[in-house]
């Protein structure tokens, strides 16, 4: 590291024990978990500044039918067949819509299933759904909602939009950066103590052979935005496949046997 630093201590969880203690503990279907929570809980405390990755934007990364497999409809692009992700509107009538991340094309929900009438399902998790969750946190450290920035596509319009966002964390006026991939490299902040990746399994499930090697250097990018200062850095991976070599390698700072 440049001027000799540490790297950051690395921790690897696993998603299906950690849903089963969130669930004990009332916290329901979320997706920053007990130990991530834990942590950024007592990094915001203490005064210092964390970087949250989940390279999905939007709310809902699926919607369709309630009735599952017995009747099988899922909301799909008619323009390119892609599967639509929800996203929350405060402009809109409805305060949501779908939107297409590879055509761009977009339409209102539908009330219910077109095939068989019955409910909706919103299933998956974007970085909106992450910056909701987070609300309830910075009220109970009372921290302002200025304390937290969302840095994506649908917030970033332009470079100033970006250029200002970093600017704010940058001052210590932002303490917690939410984002996609646009926040995993090139950042050099002393007063983020913690990363937390939020799926790691985001990229490795891509039908792409090169899944894995994107996934290792996305991470090993991110967890070096952590502990650039004197103090020792956290990250924490989050992730249905704790023994994936990429995620292991990743975690070990092992460039050297991934490649």
């Amino acid at each position: 590291r440049v001027g000799g630093g540490a790297l950051p201590k690395v921790q690897i969880v696993d998603m299906y024990r950690e849903r089963q203690e969130a669930r004990q503990l009332g916290l329901g279907d979320v997706s920053l978990l007990p130990t991530l929570r834990r942590a950024l809980h007592s990094t915001l405390r203490e005064g210092a500044q964390a970087i949250l990755l989940l390279n999905r934007r939007g709310f809902a990364t699926f919607v369709g039918c309630a009735g599952g497999a017995s009747c099988g409809w899922v909301m799909s692009c008619e323009r390119c067949d892609a599967r639509m992700v929800l996203h929350r509107d405060a402009a809109l009538r409805g305060g949501e819509l779908l939107r297409c991340h590879h055509c761009l094309s977009e339409c209102v929900v539908p009330r219910a299933c077109p095939s068989c009438a019955r409910g909706l399902v919103r299933l998956g998790a974007g970085t909106q759904r992450i910056e909701e969750e987070l609300r309830p946190l910075l009220h109970e450290l009372a921290l302002p909602h200025e304390a937290m920035i969302r840095v994506d596509r649908d917030t970033m319009r332009t470079a100033q939009d970006y250029f200002s966002a970093l600017g704010a964390f940058a001052s210590g006026k932002a303490r917690l950066l939410v984002g996609t991939q646009m926040i995993a490299k090139g950042l050099d902040f002393p007063g983020v103590r913690l990363v937390g990746v939020v799926s790691a399994d985001t990229g490795l499930n891509m039908p792409d052979f090169r899944a894995g090697e994107r996934a290792f250097q996305l991470i090993s990018q991110v967890s070096g935005r952590a502990g650039r200062a004197d103090s020792q850095g956290l990250v924490i991976i989050q992730t249905m496949e704790p023994g994936n070599p990429a995620i292991v390698l990743a975690a070990e700072h092992d460039y050297e046997r991934f490649a």
